[in-house]
């Protein structure tokens, strides 16, 4: 089965640092959603085959792009074996997948020209710098750009609590406000509004730092 993130990298470039990047995003997006090659391919499996295949059901494609990615890529372009990162990226850039590159060691992103046609729409993408000094920032950048899941279990927690708070509130209100009056059910129905538009305000402004932070 696809994992949603797909990450691309030489081994003679990235190796290290696709590890890394692939624990940061397990630990950010949630267990089991990063593809990277050395961990992902079960043994027998056609490498070719199975890439494609993983490429077709994925939904981001992050392009590790180091010091030396550019190099191996011109040293491989009249060798006879197939060039799989190569084959990867073209493959994610043909299906219209979302595709960031991920400028790492200082590298900068190679130009159209430096690159193979099947190669060339990736100077289009927006890169993001992941630097080792910042590493933790960086990630959480690039987690924020493929999209992080919604916190549901946190809005449940919350939602709980929050009901709690309904529930002392309309009791303190109306005991220490009317605790004899004929209009308790007015009271009450207008603290529950009341914090019911507190609690909306409150998600409404966490969803859109959280939409702002992603753009």
């Amino acid at each position: 089965m696809a994992n949603p993130v797909f990450i691309s990298y030489r081994r003679s470039d990235t190796t290290g640092e696709a590890g890394r990047l692939a624990d940061s995003l397990e630990n950010l997006l949630g267990a089991a959603c990063v593809f990277r090659d050395a961990d992902d391919i079960p043994a027998g499996e056609d490498f070719a085959v199975f890439l494609q295949r993983e490429l077709a059901g994925t939904e981001v494609a992050v392009v590790l792009i180091g010091k030396k990615w550019l190099a191996e890529l011109n040293s491989r372009l009249n060798k006879p074996e197939p060039d799989f990162v190569r084959i990867e990226i073209a493959t994610a850039l043909k299906l219209g997948k979302r595709v960031i590159p991920v400028l790492l060691q200082g590298a900068e992103l190679p130009s159209a020209a430096s690159l193979p046609d099947d190669l060339r729409a990736l100077v289009n993408r927006q890169a993001i710098n992941l630097r080792d000094e910042a590493w933790t920032a960086d990630a959480g950048r690039l987690a924020d750009a493929i999209g992080r899941p919604y916190a549901w279990r946190l809005l449940a927690l919350r939602a709980a609590i929050f009901v709690v708070v309904v529930v002392i509130a309309t009791k303190y209100a109306i005991g220490t406000l009317a605790p004899n009056a004929d209009n308790q059910l007015e009271l009450a129905r207008g603290v529950i509004v009341s914090l019911l538009a507190l609690f909306a305000g409150v998600e409404g402004f966490l969803w859109w730092k959280r939409k702002k932070r992603v753009a």
